[in-house]
């Protein structure tokens, strides 16, 4: 079974507790990746706490809305959320219960 998140539980700053449909609970750190990003990276977005707080979750990851840009095939622009890969989050989230 591939590690997919089916709920958000709690979202402190920098830090997101979640459900996983392994039925494990795991907080992931997001501070390291948001100190190291580069200043105008999505990632550095992050760091606004209260922005930090509207994370999502679509059943598989998480995500912050309209964070990136996406260029069609016809050069037009549109508004695109930053996601993070579930398994990476899996590997380098902390195991709670």
């Amino acid at each position: 079974m591939l590690p997919r998140i089916k709920r958000i539980l709690a979202v402190e700053p920098y830090k997101i507790t979640c459900l996983w449909n392994t039925g494990e609970v795991r907080i992931i750190d997001f501070q390291p990746y948001i100190v190291d990003s580069k200043p105008k990276s999505p990632i550095a977005h992050l760091a606004d706490k209260q922005l930090f707080r509207e994370v999502k979750t679509d059943g598989r990851t998480l995500y912050w809305d309209n964070l990136l840009t996406m260029i069609d095939y016809d050069g037009s622009q549109h508004p695109a959320p930053l996601d993070f890969d579930p398994d990476v989050i899996y590997q380098q989230s902390r195991l709670i219960e």
